[in-house]
């Protein structure tokens, strides 16, 4: 995470821009928020559950709950002059080794998050997929699809469980395109928890995209922080990646992906569980 001594600005200085962060409690939000404060903007940080935004107070932050379930909770975190350009970064908490054969979570948040910004005037979104969904949409994996006989844990499993979660990505995608809006689609790598290295690379659309990627966390909000005031990749799809591969990372394997993933998805079942006894 970028340190709080790093989210100093001048408050004499307007804000550079004003952004809204879709799901402030993503790992990518550790980065992307300081970061972001770091550069002068303002920024909306938008979660279910906005306690776990890990944040001191800033007076150019402001955290706020909702859900991309819910449109109204969307639209409440717009001001209506059509300022803010929406960052969205969220994303399903889920245990790679369990199959996931179908989701909405995508699909339909994303087109709240347009329908809410075509009702207050925003014109700029930013949406989050994944470098290797193209080469899950290749492998044609439906829901009631069996498991190939060759998957292992170490090659193939995490595709062909998470099948379901890929394919609601590339609704997403397709509904982003028909948007109208000023749009760019990321496709990250595999995103790792490693000191920022300033080496992102980008290949826009289909081809040429290599596979076992990593990009780190720091690198990738970095690379979306320079996209808010440019024009260079409007209604691109863009992956975005490093030159390491995924076998250089130490601790980059099967296991330590589900065990982190697990734990993650356990929290938000807590943290909803305890929210929803509280509001009875």
């Amino acid at each position: 995470m970028v340190g709080t001594s790093l989210i100093a600005h001048k408050e004499t200085e307007p804000p550079s821009s004003k952004i809204l962060v879709v799901g402030a409690t993503a790992r990518t939000a550790d980065e992307l928020i300081p970061q972001a404060l770091w550069r002068g903007h303002e920024v909306i940080a938008l979660a279910r559950r906005p306690y776990r935004v890990r944040y001191a107070p800033h007076p150019r932050l402001t955290i706020v709950k909702g859900d991309v379930y819910d449109q109204a909770s969307i639209e409440a975190a717009l001001s209506g002059d059509g300022r803010e350009i929406i960052l969205s970064i969220y994303g399903p908490r889920l245990d790679p080794s369990e199959e996931i054969p179908e989701t909405d979570l995508m699909s339909r948040g994303t087109r709240n998050i347009i329908k809410a910004m075509k009702a207050k005037g925003n014109n700029r979104l930013f949406v989050t997929s994944s470098m290797a969904a193209p080469r899950v949409w290749k492998k044609n994996y439906k829901p009631d699809t069996p498991k190939p006989a060759d998957v292992t844990p170490q090659n193939g499993l995490w595709e062909y469980n998470l099948r379901g979660s890929y394919n609601d990505k590339r609704i997403m995608e397709e509904i982003t395109h028909k948007s109208s809006l000023d749009y760019i689609i990321l496709r990250p790598g595999q995103l790792v928890i490693e000191p920022a290295r300033g080496t992102a690379k980008v290949t826009v659309g289909e081809e040429g995209i290599p596979s076992s990627r990593v990009i780190m966390y720091a690198d990738f909000a970095a690379w979306i922080l320079d996209q808010v005031d440019s024009d260079e990749y409007l209604y691109k799809t863009v992956s975005i990646y490093s030159d390491t591969l995924m076998s250089e990372i130490e601790g980059m394997d099967f296991e330590a992906a589900v065990e982190s993933r697990r734990a993650a998805k356990e929290e938000v079942k807590a943290d909803l569980a305890r929210d929803a006894a509280e509001n009875k």
